[in-house]
């Protein structure tokens, strides 16, 4: 069975839409774009994680959505999605798809890079995204995760976010965990040969890891991270400014591919081993997220607020600046 749930996040997406268009007229720095003209670029690159989160990239590609807009893209898959920050910085990357919001926004907060958030990623449904343990390591509840160490696949990420805040607000200290990094590929033989004590995964890796024998111990997105947006699409404003119309038909179908993949589930499964390394089978198991059809700014918020009350930023930051808006 494939599960879904679609129907419990779209009104908060139909909710906050209204915000985000007012935000987006409000200030931004975006330039205007006319909507008739075509790319100034036919051919881009998007560097991507073999995670769900990026299936509607590669959904775009099957459908033709980015042909209709003029575009021609070829994707690079990466270990994490902040690996391509260099590439985008020196033009050999494009785009880069669905990274964590929480590196992005730290990136930004911090003055490594000037990003525009191009489209929306993915949000967190209560199967995407767990810590994940072996029996043998008698880690049955989440106060038993204290003192241990856990696999992410970067530090100070959504991932720690999501078990910091998760674990205190049941009153579990998460002073003595150990985050240790390990690709998200790499993490069930991790697991499975005990060099750590619990694994924080996404799918495709949730699923291949309970066909391990591993179990979900904490899923990350409950309470306070209930239906938090995890990633998005992104390039350097320097980029965007001087590519508008690209960043436009980017923009165009990659949405469009957002809700094609929410109302096809079937058609997420067929492109899943296209580009990560499970099977159909595999693919068919898999818990899916929602994949929101527009950049909400008030929900991208959340991020950011949650970022600064778990010490992961120094002062408020606000991402209404940084989504891209054409014409506002």
């Amino acid at each position: 069975m494939i599960l879904t749930r679609l129907g419990r996040l779209t009104p908060i997406a139909a909710a906050g839409l209204a915000t985000a268009l007012a935000a987006g007229a409000c200030g931004s720095s975006h330039p205007a774009v006319s909507k008739s003209s075509g790319p100034e670029l036919t051919h881009i690159t998007v560097g991507a994680l073999a995670i769900t989160d990026d299936a509607p990239l590669f959904v775009a590609i099957k459908k033709g959505y980015f042909k209709q807009q003029g575009l021609t893209v070829q994707t690079k898959i990466v270990a994490a999605s902040t690996d391509a920050i260099p590439d985008m910085l020196s033009g050999s990357v494009d785009i880069i798809g669905s990274g964590n919001y929480v590196s992005f926004f730290q990136a930004v907060a911090r003055g490594v890079v000037k990003i525009s958030v191009l489209a929306a990623g993915s949000t967190c449904t209560a199967d995407d995204l767990d810590v994940m343990a072996m029996p043998a390591s008698k880690i049955n509840s989440p106060a038993d995760l204290a003192g241990k160490t856990i696999a992410v696949n970067l530090t100070g990420n959504i991932q720690t976010l999501t078990i910091n805040a998760v674990l205190k607000a049941k009153g579990i200290s998460t002073s003595g965990i150990k985050y240790v990094v390990i690709p998200f590929a790499s993490m069930p033989a991790a697991l499975a040969a005990g060099r750590v004590d619990a694994i924080s995964a996404v799918e495709p890796f949730v699923t291949a890891t309970e066909k391990a024998g591993a179990k979900a111990v904490l899923p990350q997105c409950q309470g306070d991270t209930a239906n938090i947006p995890l990633g998005g699409y992104y390039a350097t404003q320097a980029w965007v400014k001087k590519y508008p119309k690209t960043a436009l038909a980017f923009q165009r179908a990659i949405e469009k591919a957002q809700v094609t993949s929410n109302a096809d589930p079937a058609l997420v499964q067929q492109v899943l081993p296209t580009y990560t390394k499970i099977t159909s089978a595999v693919a068919s198991k898999i818990a899916l997220p929602y994949y929101p059809p527009t950049t909400v700014a008030a929900q991208l918020q959340r991020v950011a607020d949650l970022m600064l009350s778990g010490g992961l930023l120094t002062k408020p930051f606000n991402v209404a600046p940084i989504l891209f808006h054409p014409g506002g």
